[in-house]
């Protein structure tokens, strides 16, 4: 290379286009959070359905950049409004708050194993005494008595076509959800769920749960390698067990599918599996394509 190199203006922090962000305070929770909004194109009458992210912090551009796309390919899902929900936090998120406070919200109990050991942990990850897990009643009537009344009342959505997705403890709260309150949602996706909380108390909970009083569909998803990340938390065949507990129930209102993604660790997983999501739960949208061709 010669010569000058070229000057660049900083323009600040990097926007996704077409996205609108917001702070939405909780009563519920009694706290703020960030809520990420991707409308998508008109797409006719048809108000498009709205598609709920969590960990919206280190999600939601992957989930929109899928969505998008998808939607564009024939036999794809259909145009979707996808919501991230995340946290506020300091500089650039160096300090990982997003990572400390998602356990309060995406857990429905605490589990003391855990909480000694993120006590303990170096930092950015040690949890400061404030880090309570253990609430998501809270975060889920934040979701469904705050959050979605209010995307009803700014945005041309279809709020009786709703999706909840989620990873790690966000597969734990979906799971949660579907159980603890079947009929909030339409359609459920628990990408490598956190069945190991508290001991597998999700699994006890299931086992309990009465059937279904409204048809869901579900989506399941972890990676091959997860397993050999933490020997501990058995995420393969956790989930293969909750696949055969869920089959075994044979509750007619649920319409199951799952997959281990081969070469996928807990870091990887989400951007495959929930490209697989997106065509699983959602009926492949009736758009032609025959005009997409070169040899015509």
């Amino acid at each position: 290379m010669s010569g000058k190199t070229p000057d660049a203006k900083p323009l600040g922090e990097t926007c996704l286009i077409g996205a609108d962000r917001y702070i939405l305070h909780s009563q519920h929770v009694g706290d703020d959070f960030i809520i990420d909004i991707a409308m998508p194109s008109p797409a006719g009458d048809r108000k498009p359905g709205v598609l709920v992210v969590l960990d919206g912090n280190l999600t939601f551009p992957s989930a929109i950049g899928l969505a998008r796309g998808l939607s564009v390919q024939p036999g794809g899902p259909p145009p979707l409004c996808v919501v991230g929900v995340g946290y506020k936090v300091s500089g650039r998120g160096e300090q990982m708050e997003h990572h400390k406070i998602r356990n309060r919200d995406l857990t429905p109990c605490p589990d003391p194993r855990f909480e000694a050991m993120m006590r303990r942990a170096p930092p950015p990850f040690t949890w400061d005494d404030d880090v309570k897990p253990g609430d998501a009643a809270a975060f889920r009537a934040f979701l469904l008595e705050e959050l979605l009344p209010w995307l009803v009342d700014r945005f041309d959505v279809d709020t009786d076509d709703r999706t909840l997705a989620g990873i790690s403890l966000g597969g734990l709260f979906v799971l949660d959800t579907l159980f603890v309150k079947s009929g909030a949602f339409q359609r459920y996706v628990a990408i490598s769920p956190a069945i190991w909380w508290a001991d597998q108390r999700l699994l006890a909970q299931i086992q309990a749960a009465p059937r279904l009083s409204y048809p869901v569909d579900l989506y399941l998803a972890v990676g091959a390698e997860e397993e050999a990340q933490d020997t501990n938390a058995r995420m393969v065949s956790n989930l293969k067990k909750l696949v055969n507990m869920l089959e075994d129930r044979a509750d007619p209102n649920l319409r199951m599918s799952y997959d281990i993604l081969a070469g996928e660790s807990h870091m990887t997983v989400f951007s495959p599996a929930f490209g697989r999501a997106l065509h699983r739960v959602y009926p492949a949208d009736d758009r032609r394509a025959d005009w997409a061709r070169l040899d015509t």
